[in-house]
């Protein structure tokens, strides 16, 4: 039996892959045979997210992370998620996107 205590989506997942999220080395067979994303841990998000990555707090209902614009002196770009991994999942999306549109 193969448990899985996945902490974010295979969808959620599939995105960070397809925006080139680092993924596990998987024998090259396997990979075009079946569905396949890594599911990375919060540490491993919050590093990829590097200086972009400013704070991840509870709220009632969710998780927020977001980042700090220390050159301005502000929060931004806030991002939710039912999960820490889920909210730095999204935050680590959006600044990939912004430093691939040279918005970063």
């Amino acid at each position: 039996m193969i448990v899985c205590s996945c902490t974010i989506s295979f969808e959620l997942a599939k995105k960070l892959k397809d925006a080139g999220f680092p993924q596990c080395e998987f024998p090259r067979a396997q990979q075009r045979t079946v569905r396949y994303a890594r599911m990375p841990t919060l540490s491993a998000l919050i590093e990829a997210c590097g200086e972009g990555f400013g704070a991840l707090g509870r709220e009632p209902d969710r998780w927020v992370a977001c980042e700090y614009v220390s050159d301005r002196g502000e929060w931004s770009n806030a991002h939710e998620g039912e999960t820490p991994e889920d909210a730095a999942a999204r935050l680590w999306l959006s600044l990939h996107q912004a430093a691939a549109n040279g918005t970063a």
